[in-house]
């Protein structure tokens, strides 16, 4: 038994070993010990250990399922030959990938992903497209080196040659040990598994493609088909669709004024977690649930016909602060290779002088938000393991109120301006907040209607408690939600995807920089109109680049708010709405007055992101 166990712990160690060489192979390639110091290169080691660890188990599974098989004396022989087959394929595909990985960040500036599987299928192509990198001297040293990694591994399974016989009481431990396999591949027992995120630590994108694992992120995005590279929803040429957006963008009257009191305002964004229109008085839903966001509404401006833009957290954040819309199949939130070249508001502000924050009580890993906000440029990352244990909820993270008196504290010393932002989390399954003890027996529309008259309290607070400061008076809040939701019994019948019932969501300004009181807005806009918004009134040409959103400052022919979804979209005018289910090949809802132009506008919209999101 024992015997079994070293094989097993050796071919570990064995993975381990070779991940550590080829970090320090692409650290010595690209000369990054000069770029980061040693401190620097320590630390995206350890931050990559978490990734090691990963694919070091994955790695074994199939070793270890062959050893505890190799416990019955029938299947030796068979065991032997599977457990070979699988470690000679994967050294020469991993000792492959490694050295495609040296040099392609050259080429695409990120670590080796599935994206290459395509270059596969041509071959010579390929092979004449890289014709500046020594590809001959790359394919040589890993063929040296795969010969080297098998002949180590020779010698260190010399005993897996010497079993002769079966141990079958062997097998119970050996299956055991799959179980911690896969909770190590997963990165924990936690609420969310691993992802690429994890090696993100840095605000030196060097130190972050160090600390990645070519083997576990190449296995990751093949896993998500990042190697997919077809649009599935282009039904018009580019320059067709990019026709139609701009026509609906075309200004139509003069600029606005901006409605801040300052051109160079603090802004603090509140993303409120699942917070549906349906559940705010002002805004038409259930009375009482948000009587502090109602009465807070008299003191800004209102906007009463807005839509989000996504119906997830991570769809979310990426329209709110990158005005990037949600795509079918994915989320380009999850998939750091891609959220590094997206613009966004936070270093767009940071190039201004902006100082940037971005607090949340749960998991940083949540999604790869971590990734995202390291390239977002966001200064401060506060987030779960920043707060007491004592202070977390059973699943998800530390109440609001928490982290709403760590923000404020934080707000007093920040320096200005500043751009901090808030997502919250309370009004989350499975809606726990403090001082009302949860009841599994409720049902869970009296939870959610709960949770958000706890977070209402916590807002309307920090909001009272923000204009006592002295930054309240150059301070703009905006108060969103970061996606809607269904609210029973008002939304009972409506039909699936409707932007009422599902879509709508608050926005409100607040803030003594605000120069608006009590105004209501009625024009369809949505979360991918923020950022622009924002950056043009501190006078930032930089809110051109952010092609599916628009400023407010600017009237423009054909206001609509747009939200894409798995396999559909949902589109808003002035006149009415509809949602396009394409997997269902038709529409699924339609209300008001609907004219061909629209349709046509939400196909080339749902046709653009998904090409923007290919491209990234």
């Amino acid at each position: 038994m024992l015997v079994r166990l070293k094989i097993v712990a050796t071919i570990y160690l064995f993975w381990l070993g070779f991940f550590l060489a080829a970090r320090t192979a692409f650290l010595a390639y690209h000369d990054l010990g000069a770029t980061l110091g040693i401190g620097g290169v320590l630390e995206a080691f350890r931050a990559g250990l978490r990734l090691d660890l990963s694919g070091a188990s994955y790695l074994t599974v199939v070793p270890l399922v062959s050893v505890a098989l190799s416990s019955f004396g029938r299947w030796i022989r068979f065991a032997k030959r599977v457990m070979w087959t699988w470690l000679i394929v994967a050294v020469v595909g991993g000792s492959l990938l490694v050295a495609i990985d040296l040099e392609i960040v050259n080429y695409w500036g990120r670590r080796v992903d599935a994206a290459i599987v395509p270059y596969l299928r041509t071959l010579p192509e390929a092979w004449a497209s890289a014709g500046l990198a020594p590809r001959g001297a790359l394919l040589l040293g890993a063929a040296l080196v795969v010969t080297v990694l098998l002949g180590v591994l020779r010698r260190l399974l010399r005993p897996l040659a010497a079993l002769t016989r079966g141990e079958p009481l062997a097998a119970i431990p050996l299956t055991a040990m799959l179980g911690g396999l896969f909770v190590i591949g997963r990165g924990g027992v936690g609420t969310w598994p691993l992802t690429v995120s994890s090696a993100y630590h840095s605000d030196q994108p060097a130190a972050n493609l160090l600390a990645q694992n070519a083997l576990w992120g190449f296995f990751d995005s093949a896993y998500r088909r990042l190697y997919d590279r077809s649009n599935p929803y282009q039904r018009m040429t580019p320059a067709a669709a990019d026709s139609i957006l701009a026509a609906a963008r075309a200004p139509n009257g003069p600029s606005r004024p901006s409605p801040f009191a300052t051109t160079r305002p603090n802004f603090l964004i509140v993303l409120w977690e699942s917070a549906s229109a349906r559940a705010f008085g002002s805004l038409g839903g259930v009375a009482g649930v948000t009587p502090g966001f109602d009465s807070l509404a008299t003191a800004g401006v209102l906007f009463r016909q807005f839509y989000a833009a996504a119906d997830r957290t991570d769809e979310g954040v990426a329209a709110t602060l990158s005005a990037f819309p949600a795509v079918p199949r994915s989320s380009i939130l999850t998939t750091p290779s891609k959220t590094t070249r997206l613009p966004s508001l936070s270093r767009a502000l940071g190039r201004l002088g902006y100082s940037t924050g971005f607090y949340h009580g749960g998991d940083l890993e949540f999604a790869s938000l971590k990734a995202y906000l390291i390239s977002a440029g966001f200064d401060r990352r506060i987030g779960q393991a920043d707060f007491p244990k004592g202070t977390w909820n059973s699943k998800w993270g530390a109440h609001d109120s928490v982290v709403a008196e760590r923000l404020l504290a934080d707000l007093d010393t920040q320096r200005e301006p500043f751009l901090a932002s808030w997502l919250t989390l309370s009004s989350h399954e499975p809606f726990e907040v403090p001082g009302q003890p949860h009841r599994a027996d409720a049902d869970w529309q009296s939870q959610y209607l709960a949770s958000m008259r706890y977070t209402d309290r916590i807002i309307t607070s920090l909001a009272r408690r923000g204009a006592e400061r002295p930054w309240w008076q150059r301070t703009v809040v905006v108060i969103v939600a970061d996606h809607g939701r269904r609210v029973v019994p008002l939304d009972a019948g409506a039909a699936l995807r409707s932007p009422d019932a599902e879509y709508q969501i608050p926005m409100l300004w607040i803030g003594g920089a605000v120069r608006a009181r009590d105004s209501v807005v009625d024009e369809v806009t949505s979360q991918l109109d923020i950022t622009p918004t924002l950056l043009d009134a501190v006078g930032d040409d930089g809110w051109r680049q952010f092609r599916f959103g628009r400023t407010l400052l600017r009237g423009v022919e054909r206001p609509f708010a747009y939200y894409g979804f798995d396999e559909g979209f949902g589109i808003v005018t002035q006149s009415g709405g509809l949602v396009q289910d394409d997997r269902a090949g038709r529409e699924t809802f339609s209300r008001g007055t609907f004219g061909a132009f629209e349709r046509t506008l939400g196909r080339a919209l749902l046709q653009l992101s998904y090409q923007e999101y290919l491209d990234r």
